[in-house]
C-alpha cells in the first residue's frame, strides 16, 4: 500500500489506517502478486525487492465489487440521515467503483443501534468492522475502550464493562477514524452536514503540545473539532477537549458587555473607570494575575501594560503555584526553559520514564508519542506515581511511591545508575560542572532505606536502573504532581539529576508538561516580578527594556502572587486585574482567596464566562474565546503555533490582546500595535528566545521559531531528604474529562463528569463506612469540603484524591497556599 502511494498509485481500501498496525478485515485492497495463485490484501502485504504486484485488472475490477457489495449487504441507505454523509468512504468507494446494484442477500444478524453510551451513538448495521476504532484506542491512546465481540457475521463494536471506578471515557477518537457513520458524535448529530462547514485550521484549547485541529464552523458557530491525519504534528488525533469539550465556546454563561459596578457599560467607560483608578492609587497598590490560556502576544502585552502604563511590577500567573519553581531549577541546573527536544523524539526512545503525571490526561499529545515507543520501539516504560494512573497499566515497571517520598525514590535510582557506571561517562565528565563531586553526593543514599521509605521493592529499583544504563535513548516526563508541590524546586533538582545520569538530556529529551496551552509562551513573556521577557533578571535589565519601551524607568519592587495575597490582606494591594484566571477554583487555599478579593477598592476581571468571580467585581470585561482571536501558543518543547480565528467575537467582547492595547493607549496617550507579528518581532528585539519570527507554512502555521537546547555547563545537585506525608492525605489534581475551568462549561465534558468526587481506596472506604456514592466531608485543620465518594483501586489506602475544576467542590480550599498535598480527615457528611 506504501509503496503505491510513492509511485502515486491509488488502491482502494476500507480499513487500512497508517497510524496503526494492518488489519485486512474489508478486502478491498486486493492485488495480484505476481507468481502467487490467488489475489492477496495491499494493506498487510510486505513490498520486498523484486515483488511483481498487478494493482488493476478486470478480474481485480470484479472481486474489488463483490467485497463491496459484502460490506453493503445489511448496510442500510440512510445516507439522507447519517452524520458520515458527504465525508463517508464507503459513500466514496462505491462511487469510484460503480457498484450501483445489489445481487446478495444475508439475514440480517446486525446489533440494535447504542444510544446508551456517553457522547458516541453506535449504529453497528453501519460498521464495517474495520476495527479503526478499536485500533486507535489500544495503539495510540492507551485507552483501548472498545473490542469486537462475537465472531463471524454476528460480530460487532462493543464496549469493554467494568469501567465504573474511573471516569468512563470513550475515545472521541473513534468518531474521527470510522470511516462510515457507525461512529456518531452525539453533540454533533444532526447539527450540520459536513460539506456545508468551513475548517479553518488553528490549535486546540488545551495541552501544552500544540494539537493542530480544524475549528468546523458556519454562520458564526462552532459546529465540531476536527484534525487530520498526516499533515498534522498529531498525526489527526484529539484529545477528549477538542473532541467533546469546546461547547463553552456558545455557553449560555458567555460574557458579551463590558460591566461597571454590575450594571452594563460601553467599552470606553469601562476602561476610563479602570485607569482613573489605577491613577488614583498609584502603581504600588496595583497588582494583576495572567494566565497560560492567553498568547504570548498577549501574556507579553499583559506584562508590558503593568510596567509601564499601570507602573506596577507587582504581576504573576498560576505558574507561581507550579510550573515557575521548575522552570527556574530547570535552568539553573541543566540550562533547560522548557523541554529540551520535539516531543516527536519521545516516540525514539528505548526507554522511558514518567514521573508524577497523569500523562493521558494532562498532555494526551505527548501519551500518544509514549504509546508509539512502546508499540513500535519496543522502549521500556516506568511509570512513578502516587496513584495508579491510566498509563500504569501499560508500564513495565510501576513505582507506586508513597506521598512525600518522590525524593527517596530519586536519591536510590540516581546512586544505582551512578554504581552502574554512569557517572563514567565522558559526556557528563565533560558537561556536568561538578561531575566529580557526584560520586561524594549519592555516596549517603542507602538504596535499601531509601526504597523502604518510597515504599517500593529494592528489585524493582535494581532492574529500573539497569534498564536505563543500557538504554541507547531516554526520555523523562514529569508534571503536576511535580510543578504543584510545594517542594516542586527541590524535586525538579532531583529530576533533574536523574536525566543527568540516565542520559536523558542526550537521548530523547526531557519533558516538564503542564495541562494549560500556553504555560511555556506565559514563562517565556516574562509574567512574574523577578523577569523581563526571555527569563531576563529584572534588576539587571529594567534600564534596557525601559529605553525600548520609552519610558523613564521601570517600577521597583514587585510582589508575586502570594505577596499579592498577603498585601490585599494587609490593605497594601487596593485593586487587582484578573485576566483570564479565577484564583476561587483553580489557586490553592482558594477560601482565602475569596475573602482577600472582597477588602480590594476595584477587582477588574477579563475572562469569557460568568462566575462566583465575575459576579464579585466592580469591573467585567468580555473577553474572546480561542476560537475568536488569533496568536501563537507556545508548547512544552519549545514549538511554536498559530492560533487563528474561526469566528466572530461575540457581540462587544474583545480579544485579551485588543484589551491590554486599549487599555495601555488609554493609560500612556500612546497606541499600541495589535500585529501578533509586530508584537513578537519587538519581543525578539529584546531577548534571545527566537531564531526567527515570521509565519511559516500552507495551511497549519508557524508563528516563529524558538531556539532549542544547547548543552552547556550542567549542575548535579543533592537531593534533598524525602519528607513522608503522615495519616491520611488529600491530592488534587486533572481530571481526563475537563481542562482548567471553563470544560465546565462545556455540555460535552459535563456528561462525563457533571461534578466533582472524592476518590477514596477502597480499604480506606470500608474503614470509615463509606460505600459508592455516599456524600463524604473531608476536612484539612478548620477547612472542609463535602462531595460525593467514588471508591477506587486507582488511589493506594492512605491517599485520597479530588479533582481542582470544580467550582461547587473547590477542592483547593483545603490546601495550604503552594502545596498540592494536605493531611485531612474523612468521615460521612
Amino acid at each position: 500500500m506504501q509503496a503505491a502511494e510513492k509511485l502515486g498509485i491509488k488502491i482502494p481500501t476500507m480499513c487500512y489506517l497508517k497510524k496503526v498496525s494492518t488489519t485486512g478485515a474489508c478486502r478491498v485492497c486486493l492485488v495480484q502478486v505476481e507468481g502467487v495463485e490467488r489475489p492477496v490484501t495491499a494493506c498487510n502485504t510486505i513490498a520486498t525487492a523484486g515483488i511483481v504486484v498487478t494493482t488493476s485488472t478486470p478480474e481485480l475490477e470484479r472481486q474489488r465489487k463483490d467485497m463491496i457489495r459484502l460490506l453493503l449487504v445489511n448496510h442500510p441507505l440512510d445516507c439522507p440521515v447519517c452524520d458520515a454523509a458527504g465525508q463517508c468512504d464507503l459513500q466514496d468507494i462505491c462511487f469510484d467503483h460503480h457498484v450501483l446494484d445489489q445481487p446478495y442477500r444475508a439475514l440480517d444478524v446486525a446489533m440494535p443501534k447504542v444510544t446508551g453510551w456517553p457522547l458516541i451513538e453506535h449504529v453497528p448495521s453501519r460498521c464495517v468492522l474495520c476495527e479503526k476504532c478499536v485500533k486507535v484506542g489500544h495503539e495510540l491512546t492507551g485507552i483501548g475502550d472498545f473490542f469486537v465481540n462475537e465472531r463471524g457475521d454476528k460480530a460487532f463494536i462493543d464496549r469493554k464493562p467494568g469501567q465504573n471506578d474511573i471516569d468512563p471515557y470513550i475515545e472521541g477518537n473513534a468518531v474521527a477514524v470510522c470511516p462510515v457513520g457507525a461512529m456518531i458524535s452525539k453533540p454533533f448529530k444532526h447539527s450540520s452536514r459536513s460539506w456545508t462547514l468551513e475548517k479553518v485550521p488553528s490549535l486546540s484549547f488545551s495541552g501544552g503540545s500544540l494539537e493542530q485541529v480544524d475549528l468546523n464552523v458556519k454562520n458564526n458557530r462552532l459546529y465540531r473539532i476536527t484534525s487530520q491525519d498526516e499533515v498534522t504534528r498529531n498525526d489527526g488525533l484529539l484529545s477528549f477537549d477538542a473532541s467533546f469539550a469546546y461547547g463553552f465556546v456558545h455557553a449560555p454563561e458567555r460574557l458579551s458587555h463590558p460591566l461597571v459596578a454590575g450594571v452594563q457599560s460601553d467599552w470606553d467607560t469601562a476602561l476610563r473607570h479602570i485607569a482613573a483608578k489605577a491613577r488614583e492609587l498609584g502603581g504600588a497598590a496595583v497588582a494583576g494575575l495572567a494566565s497560560a490560556r492567553l498568547t504570548l502576544e498577549e501574556n507579553y502585552l499583559f506584562q508590558k501594560l503593568f510596567r509601564v502604563a499601570f507602573k506596577s511590577n507587582n504581576i504573576d500567573s498560576a505558574a507561581r503555584f507550579g510550573q515557575q519553581a521548575v522552570y527556574r531549577t530547570l535552568a539553573a541546573n541543566l540550562g533547560l526553559q522548557g523541554g529540551s527536544a520535539p516531543i516527536e523524539s519521545i516516540a525514539t526512545a528505548d526507554a522511558i520514564v514518567v514521573f508524577g503525571s497523569d500523562i493521558s490526561a494532562e498532555q494526551p499529545m505527548v501519551n500518544a508519542q509514549i504509546q508509539k515507543a512502546c508499540r513500535r520501539n519496543d522502549a521500556y516504560l516506568v511509570v512513578a506515581n502516587m496513584r495508579r494512573v491510566r498509563i500504569a497499566g501499560h508500564s513495565h515497571v510501576f513505582l507506586n511511591y508513597r506521598p512525600g517520598s518522590e525524593n527517596a525514590l530519586l536519591a536510590a535510582l540516581c546512586r544505582l545508575l551512578f554504581d552502574r557506571g554512569q557517572a563514567d561517562n565522558a559526556w557528563i565528565k565533560q558537561q556536568v560542572q561538578n561531575a566529580g563531586d557526584i560520586k561524594k553526593l549519592l555516596a549517603k543514599v542507602d538504596v535499601a532505606a531509601a526504597a523502604g521509605q518510597a515504599g517500593v521493592e529494592l528489585e524493582l529499583l535494581v532492574e529500573v536502573a539497569d534498564k536505563l544504563a543500557a538504554a541507547g535513548r531516554v526520555a523523562l516526563i514529569f508534571g503536576r504532581d511535580i510543578s504543584q508541590s510545594g517542594r516542586a524546586a527541590e524535586l525538579t533538582a532531583g529530576l533533574a539529576d536523574l536525566a543527568i545520569l540516565s542520559g536523558a538530556l542526550q537521548g530523547a529529551g526531557v519533558f516538564p508538561v503542564d495541562e494549560r496551552p500556553n504555560s511555556q509562551g506565559l514563562l517565556d513573556a516574562g509574567v512574574c516580578p523577578e523577569q523581563l521577557p526571555g527569563y531576563q533578571d529584572y534588576g539587571t535589565n529594567a534600564a534596557r527594556f525601559a529605553k525600548a519601551w520609552q519610558v523613564q524607568a521601570l517600577p521597583e519592587g514587585g510582589l508575586n502572587a502570594i505577596q499579592m495575597l498577603e498585601a490585599i490582606e494587609a490593605g497594601k494591594i487596593r485593586m487587582l486585574y484578573l485576566a483570564a484566571v479565577n484564583p476561587l477554583v483553580t489557586f490553592p487555599d482558594s477560601a482565602r482567596w475569596k475573602k482577600a478579593l472582597k477588602q480590594l477598592d476595584l477587582l477588574v476581571v477579563q475572562d469569557i464566562l460568568a462566575s462566583e468571580l465575575t459576579e464579585m467585581a466592580q469591573v467585567v470585561l468580555p473577553a474572546c474565546s480561542f476560537a475568536e482571536k488569533s496568536g501563537s501558543f507556545v508548547a512544552c518543547d519549545q514549538s511554536v503555533g498559530l492560533l487563528q480565528p474561526a469566528l466572530a467575537p461575540l457581540a462587544q467582547s474583545r480579544s485579551d490582546k485588543q484589551i491590554f492595547a486599549q487599555l495601555f493607549a488609554v493609560l500612556t496617550s500612546r497606541p499600541h500595535t495589535q500585529d501578533d507579528q509586530q508584537i513578537l518581532a519587538e519581543m525578539a528585539s529584546l531577548t534571545d528566545l527566537f531564531e526567527r519570527v515570521g509565519v511559516e507554512g500552507a495551511r497549519y502555521r508557524i508563528p516563529a521559531v524558538k531556539k532549542g537546547w544547547q548543552a552547556g555547563k550542567l549542575q548535579f545537585a543533592a537531593i534533598g531528604a524525602a519528607v513522608p506525608s503522615q495519616g491520611l492525605c488529600l491530592l488534587t489534581g486533572k481530571m481526563h474529562a475537563h481542562t482548567g475551568v471553563t470544560s465546565t462549561y462545556a455540555a460535552g465534558a459535563c456528561e462525563i463528569a457533571p461534578a466533582g468526587y472524592i476518590e477514596i481506596s477502597c480499604a480506606d472506604a470500608a474503614a470509615a463506612g463509606i460505600a459508592e456514592g455516599d456524600n463524604v466531608c473531608v476536612a484539612a485543620g478548620d477547612k472542609k469540603i463535602e462531595g460525593p465518594a467514588r471508591l477506587s483501586s486507582y488511589v493506594p489506602a492512605g491517599l485520597l484524591f479530588a479533582p481542582y475544576h470544580f467550582a461547587q467542590l473547590n477542592a483547593q480550599s483545603l490546601l495550604p497556599l503552594s502545596d498540592n498535598l494536605v493531611a485531612v480527615t474523612l468521615a460521612k457528611a
